[in-house]
């Protein structure tokens, strides 16, 4: 039967980055529509579809093949679905962008619907044109939203927020964040104002970027708004390859060692730092939110992806490379993947094989020219997709490493820990040892009781510098401090810090002077794991931070040169306070550590 086709073409005003932006975006391109919203069910078959969707299209229900988007960013893409139940056979909607040269931007549409029994071709031709034109006025109204300065996209569907639970939950964010009102301000006004869409998912990094604010302290203020019922916390397992959420779960509790991606068709480790994102949403309570989904695919979803195609079995496809020089990654379904490395001078075509694709000349990246083509070639019986992506983009992600070295974290989400026997990765983080000197002597000479305030005062000393430089208290062991740190450099500054404040604190009161404090601060990869109810670190760089501060005599720092030299670099840390430079040697480890022996105060 033939396929019955209608086509538009919506002139717009915005040029075709910011066009495609909007266009792409077709969870709230469906939302604006009044489309239906979908339920999925994996597929496992040779095909390319990795889910069955459920929905309604013209009011009728219909059952189809999810099968991934093609595109080429930016400019075109196409969406073909195969249809097992409904009035059609197929559906395909493409859409693509050519540049004007008054900087618009002209999108032509295509969609063509093929009827499974002639009889319904009257009716499939009436909701095609009225499809079309819908899709023409959604079009039409993103290029407004975008050249009226309100972003890429209108508006969708607002829900409305429950006045007395948004009011109780105010009162209780107010109270608990007195110093960071114009946070809690806006925090308020986009909890009550902003579309479903927006709200459903709040990425915390995102937006304080996307308003001039300090990340920590609006991820902090996030955090007070779950203790005082504004917001839900929840942790977004997150594939490598289409970094997209696979898995959402409510507490750390739920996490487990591994994960895996239906659309990639990949299994992989999942880790703090790359594989677990904290994100937010409004508590039930203050404000029911219209989640979806309406779409699970569209290029807005993995915006670091540009080119992407499906490869027949036993076929090949031909996915066109940027014009930008640079280095890139070939992927396909199930994990394979390449470098690709795009540069002047390179062939303009260059065919490979894949599965199972690897770089040619013992892991030298695979070489094609600006705009030339990458054809990949499939010798097996599976459709699958590939896919052309960046290696780097804007890192906007909260991800779990940051999060729970925050003192806000510790001090009211205790309870959210790891379930017994997990162990997961963080790539890097910095960890801080201090110890109190002399508080042996300190017990014989002064009594237990005066002592002990000694050791209290002192904690409040250094947790509270810790607490002030972006790290947290991890535990305390006798008089000794664990503390971590997201950044190596607030770990640096942090213990620099507690150097110059310990100063003023020997003088005040009786006994101090014959104290003092030696601090070891080093940064790399470690495991989280939950010891005595807590999250605790483990690992060779937990043993190095603790044998650095062990190397440090009363009043100094040891920490690795590196980071030394990077903080004098920035101005951060004067190269004076620098009284040694070594190489380490330390109990337990074989190989010698280069270090910095630092003091604040005159020897």
């Amino acid at each position: 039967m033939t396929a019955i086709v209608a086509e538009a073409t919506v002139a717009c005003r915005s040029d075709a980055r910011r066009v495609w932006e909007a266009i792409t975006d077709t969870e709230r391109l469906n939302r604006i529509m009044g489309m239906s919203r979908v339920t999925t069910r994996p597929l496992r078959d040779a095909s390319a579809a990795r889910y069955l969707v459920s929905t309604h299209l013209g009011g009728l229900p219909v059952e189809y093949e999810e099968r991934p988007f093609e595109w080429i960013y930016p400019r075109r893409f196409k969406i073909l679905r195969r249809m097992r139940s409904g009035p059609l056979h197929t559906l395909e909607i493409a859409y693509a962008l050519e540049s004007r040269p008054d900087g618009g931007t002209d999108v032509k549409l295509r969609l063509s619907l093929d009827p499974r029994y002639r009889v319904l071709s009257p009716f499939v031709r009436f909701m095609g044109g009225l499809s079309v034109r819908d899709l023409e006025g959604a079009i039409a109204a993103m290029d407004a939203s975008i050249q009226e300065g309100k972003g890429v996209a209108p508006p969708s569907h607002r829900t409305s927020v429950s006045n007395a639970a948004f009011a109780r939950a105010e009162a209780a964010l107010r109270e608990a964040e007195p110093g960071r009102r114009p946070l809690v301000d806006r925090l308020l006004a986009h909890v009550a104002d902003a579309d479903d869409l927006e709200i459903s998912r709040i990425r915390p990094f995102v937006l304080a970027d996307d308003w001039n604010a300090d990340r920590h302290a609006f991820i902090s203020v996030c955090l007070s708004a779950v203790r005082a019922g504004l917001l839900e916390l929840r942790w977004e397992i997150v594939c490598p390859s289409c970094r997209t959420a696979t898995d959402v779960l409510p507490s750390l509790a739920s996490l487990s060692e591994h994960g895996a991606c239906q659309l990639c068709d990949l299994e992989f480790a999942v880790d703090l730092e790359e594989a677990v994102e904290a994100t937010f949403a409004p508590a039930r309570a203050v404000r029911e939110v219209d989640v979806g989904p309406y779409c699970i695919g569209g290029p807005a979803r993995t915006p670091h992806v540009l080119v992407q195609a499906i490869l027949p079995a036993g076929g090949s496809a031909t996915l066109a490379c940027p014009k930008e020089e640079g280095r890139y990654r070939l992927f396909v379904r199930g994990g394979a993947a390449a470098s690709v490395d795009v540069r002047a001078g390179a062939p303009r075509e260059l065919r490979v094989s894949a599965p199972g694709v690897g770089a040619s000349g013992g892991g030298e990246p695979y070489l094609v020219a600006p705009e030339g083509s990458l054809v990949v070639e499939s010798s097996d019986g599976d459709e699958r997709h590939v896919k052309l992506e960046r290696l780097g983009w804007t890192d906007q992600a909260a991800r779990a490493r940051v999060l729970t070295a925050l003192p806000a974290f510790r001090r009211d989400f205790s309870q959210d820990i790891l379930r017994p026997g997990v162990a997961l990765k963080v790539a890097r983080v910095c960890l801080f040892f201090s110890d109190l000197t002399g508080s042996t002597k300190l017990y014989a000479d002064a009594g237990d009781a005066a002592a002990f305030k000694l050791v209290h005062d002192h904690f409040d000393v250094v947790i509270g510098l810790i607490e002030r430089n972006n790290g947290t208290l991890v535990k305390t062991i006798g008089d000794a401090v664990m503390a971590v740190f997201a950044d190596d450099l607030d770990g640096l500054l942090g213990a620099v810090a507690i150097l110059h404040a310990f100063e003023d604190f020997r003088g005040g009161g009786e006994h101090r002077m014959s104290t003092h404090i030696k601090v070891g601060v080093f940064g790399g990869p470690c495991y989280v794991v939950t010891a005595n109810g807590i999250l605790d670190y483990f690992g060779q760089t937990v043993n190095v931070a603790a044998r650095l501060q062990g190397e440090a005599k009363s009043g100094e720092l040891v920490v690795e040169e590196a980071l030394v030299d990077r903080a004098i670099q920035l101005k951060a840390l004067p190269e004076a306070f620098v009284v040694e430079r070594y190489d380490a040697r330390l109990k337990g480890i074989a190989a010698p550590v280069r270090v910095a022996r630092i003091r604040v105060a005159p020897g």
